[in-house]
């Protein structure tokens, strides 16, 4: 059995427009394996805290927009060896995926001190040549 150091949940959220393009987000954090890679919104749930909320937290915090939570259309798992993890140490993350529903506000276009870069549209066509990391593929995957 692997001796696993950490373990995060996660929510993140698949929000896509009238022309079915899905939204994702650019992660920055120096020295982070994944550290200028296209994600999902979405992110870590903090103590206390329900799958729920971050998901609409973090939607907030990183895209402006806001939007009603439909069904859960997927759980993300993945493990990490120490090599893969930014933590150095082995761990685990599971992440809940929820679907968007009736999306509103503007798409944001200035970022703060967070890890967030940019946001953007995409047609899933393209996504295959961007430098992306494992969930995107997962979420392709169930709405493809």
């Amino acid at each position: 059995m692997v001796d696993v150091a950490w373990r995060r949940a996660a929510a993140y959220v698949v929000c896509r427009d009238e022309t079915q393009r899905l939204l994702l987000t650019r992660f920055v954090s120096p020295g982070h394996p994944d550290s200028g890679m296209w994600t999902m919104p979405g992110g870590g749930v903090e103590w206390g805290e329900s799958a729920e909320a971050a998901a609409h937290r973090e939607l907030d915090e990183e895209t402006g927009l806001t939007a009603t939570l439909g069904a859960i259309i997927g759980v993300f798992s993945r493990w990490f060896t120490k090599e893969e993890s930014a933590a150095g140490e082995a761990g685990h993350m599971v992440g809940v995926v929820f679907d968007a529903v009736d999306l509103q506000g503007e798409l944001r276009t200035t970022f703060g001190a967070g890890t967030t870069e940019g946001v953007r549209w995409f047609d899933l066509d393209e996504i295959a040549d961007l430098p992306h990391v494992e969930l995107v593929d997962f979420v392709v995957g169930l709405i493809a």
